[in-house]
């Protein structure tokens, strides 16, 4: 059976350069100020998190109810917000992002997507990175589909239409932790010391530097345990 595996985006496939908050982070505050009156971002982590999630949380922290249509109208701010600052700041790939994924499709694995963001959201970073045709979106769980993470991973297995065994790559976590709860491995990527200690307590069958053959190898040895 084909192996499913399904990428994280920020910390695992994108960057960015230049000091923190990163442009996802200054998105959302922006579009918090706007909305809102203040920038209500501080203390809520994004890392691992989804956008619906982060959205409640925001909302909360603002002194709002939960309601649908404000979690909406902030994540189409935010997406606005999103655009104009990738044109000045934009994502770039954690190492070899095309040529890993190209390796996996060539080794049988359907590689796909299970990230906190919103499918725009997605659309939006890859394209800002230059890997916009990298990935079939298609092939993925979002942020708009759950704000569970492991429920985004399981609808992501869904929509790859395969059985076999799935190895999740993330950077944090909660993308272990989510790998998990949905009966998948986990290959963690450590841009960092720091990240490296999160992954090992989290448990990550393996972890590797950068998107990378040392990736694609360590992808396949952990799909293959039982």
């Amino acid at each position: 059976m084909a192996v499913i595996a399904l990428f994280d985006l920020d910390g695992t496939v994108l960057t960015f350069d230049g000091a923190a908050p990163g442009p996802g982070r200054t998105a959302m505050g922006r579009a918090s100020r706007e909305l809102y009156g203040d920038d209500h971002t501080q203390g809520i982590r994004f890392a691992g998190g989804t956008d619906r999630a982060i959205a409640r949380a925001l909302l909360d922290r603002a002194g709002l109810p939960f309601d649908e249509d404000k979690v909406q109208a902030l994540i189409d701010r935010y997406l606005e917000h999103l655009e104009v600052e990738l044109a000045r700041r934009p994502y770039r790939a954690i190492g070899d992002v095309a040529g890993t994924v190209t390796a996996c499709t060539e080794r049988g694995a359907r590689v796909g997507l299970a990230t906190g963001n919103v499918r725009r959201g997605a659309a939006i970073k890859l394209a800002s990175a230059g890997l916009g045709d990298v990935f079939d979106l298609s092939r993925g769980g979002y942020g708009c589909d759950h704000e569970v993470r492991a429920e985004v991973v399981r609808i992501a297995i869904a929509r790859c239409g395969r059985e076999g065994p799935v190895v999740v790559v993330g950077d944090t976590l909660q993308d272990v932790a989510a790998a998990r709860a949905a009966g998948a491995h986990a290959v963690g990527v450590a841009v960092n010391q720091a990240t490296r200690d999160e992954l090992i307590a989290a448990g990550a069958d393996a972890i590797v530097d950068r998107c990378d053959r040392a990736l694609v190898d360590a992808l396949f040895r952990v799909a293959a345990w039982r």
